[in-house]
């Protein structure tokens, strides 16, 4: 199947439908060509059969194109008749029917890998009206339910139907409002809830005798969001482009309660199913000039997993579950932040896979914790997100790293436990001291409690052969000094400005 742009489409299809688009002015006819000019301005190739009827305009056979870059092939998607209906008041009523069909055809430049994909956005007591003024515009968007469903898909000459392909989207209780100021951008802020959203994923392969079912749940989410939109784009797909005339996005997702369960029939490798769940989720966005962030979590994760090669069910959970990642995007001769977290607090595995490897019981099952917070400064090199520099850029290192902060490395599991902090700046300039290696200058303290013990049950388990055990020993003498408990040891390891390396102040380099 063709490959498209995955920006590409999310700006063609939910924008128009979740009002996350298209902007639009206060008479039917200026809605319906600032739909247009903003879809244009984005790239796409916009046509539609107007017909004007007193404070009416309907819209029908509405067209989009879109031409990959580079002669990569194209995009075209049908999305069928909308109304606007002037209300009297200064405001727009945008109507669409209860079922929506679209049709999505592309090709990347080859009839033998043209595809053909037909939806239908499907809508229960809905309501978008658009008031406010010409500069600042205000959408209302509400409906009982709503939902995407995968009618029949074409891919290589071969027809998809049902009973072998299928998605369905569904969702209740969608409450969304959107503030739009058009200037030198289109500066927007929005919010946005939903009661529940359920999935149902479904993907027969008759001739290998596979196939792969997807469905779950997402109760009580809540979206906002702002950001500014360029109103003239040459190349959406290009990011850096984008960031470069102004685009920016800060956007936040909560949901509560959530399931998902996954069954694979695979007559080679065997079947597998797996069950999720957890209590509470987070997603946040932030991409403009200063870079791109992630953060994520999940509260009371359990796993639950069946594999054909185990006679038991591989269960796993944790109290809390969390990432983050901050780099940057643009090239600059100045030193910029970046920032990388995981958390994984309270995990635990049930007693079938303990046994596996500990049948006796001998370490302490206890909840782990891991978690890594880290920080730092880079300096990069290239703008990776150009698509023309990505190309290119083989196995040359896109960026520099000239400091590391270790706000918290902590690592607690089986009795044992390690915490380090400190901060080194890196002298890219300097390969020589440590050969390969930019040479650092800064300092970093840890503590380890437990550690001999640990070892001690690994020897007695067979795990680890006693004479291999004196080197892990060895290496903590050499570093580390008593901290006080009986198994408890601490180090601050020096790296100084004239290549020395010292390990509580006794030269090891």
């Amino acid at each position: 199947m063709s490959r498209f742009s995955t920006s590409s489409l999310c700006f063609a299809v939910p924008m128009v439908f979740l009002s996350q688009a298209a902007l639009a002015d206060l008479t039917p006819a200026q809605v319906w060509g600032d739909w247009q000019q903003y879809m244009e301005g984005m790239g796409y190739s916009v046509q539609g059969q107007q017909s004007a009827s007193g404070n009416n305009l309907t819209v029908s056979d509405i067209q989009l194109g879109f031409e990959m870059p580079d002669q990569a092939g194209s995009m075209n998607m049908s999305m069928g008749t909308i109304v606007f209906v002037g209300q009297g008041d200064g405001s727009v009523a945008v109507v669409m029917p209860e079922t929506l069909p679209m049709v999505m055809t592309g090709t990347d430049g080859t009839s033998s890998s043209a595809f053909k994909l037909t939806m239908d956005y499907i809508q229960t007591g809905h309501s978008m009206i658009v008031s406010g003024t010409p500069e600042q515009m205000n959408y209302a968007y509400t409906a009982d339910t709503f939902g995407l469903k995968l009618q029949q898909l074409e891919a290589d000459g071969e027809v998809i139907g049902p009973e072998t392909a299928r998605f369905d989207v569904t969702g209740t209780g969608l409450v969304s409002n959107t503030s739009m100021t058009i200037g030198d951008l289109r500066d927007y802020q929005q919010t946005g809830s939903v009661g529940g959203i359920s999935y149902d994923l479904f993907v027969d392969n008759p001739q290998e005798g596979n196939q792969v079912s997807l469905n779950g749940n997402l109760q009580n989410l809540e979206m906002s969001a702002e950001g500014a939109i360029p109103l003239l784009l040459e190349k959406a797909s290009d990011t850096s482009a984008m960031i470069k005339a102004g685009f920016e996005i800060t956007g936040a997702f909560n949901a509560g309660s959530s399931a998902t369960a996954m069954q694979v029939t695979d007559p080679v490798n065997g079947d597998m199913s797996l069950n999720t769940s957890s209590q509470g989720s987070r997603l946040s966005v932030d991409l403009g000039a200063d870079g791109v962030s992630y953060g994520g979590g999940q509260t009371n994760l359990q796993v639950t997993m069946n594999v054909a090669d185990l006679p038991f069910p591989i269960e796993l959970s944790m109290a809390q579950s969390a990432f983050n990642l901050a780099i940057p995007v643009s090239k600059s001769d100045e030193q910029q932040d970046f920032a990388f977290g995981l958390t994984m607090g309270d995990f635990q595995m049930s007693d079938l896979i303990w046994g596996i490897f500990d049948p006796a019981g001998q370490l302490p099952r206890d909840p782990a914790t891991l978690v890594i917070d880290l920080a730092g400064k880079a300096k990069l090199l290239v703008d990776y997100l150009d698509p023309k520099v990505a190309e290119n850029m083989g196995a040359d290192v896109p960026g520099e790293v000239e400091a590391v902060t270790i706000n918290k490395l902590l690592l607690d599991a089986v009795g044992a436990k390690f915490e380090a902090d400190g901060q080194v700046a890196l002298d890219n300039t300097d390969k020589t001291t440590i050969p390969g290696f930019p040479k650092p200058v800064g300092s970093i303290s840890f503590t380890l409690d437990g550690a001999n013990g640990l070892i001690d049950k690994l020897v007695s388990m067979g795990l680890i052969p006693a004479d291999q055990a004196m080197m892990p020993r060895m290496m903590m003498g050499m570093i580390t000094v008593p901290a006080g408990g009986p198994d408890q040891l601490k180090s601050k390891i020096d790296f100084t400005t004239d290549g020395q390396i010292l390990a509580n102040g006794q030269r090891i380099k």
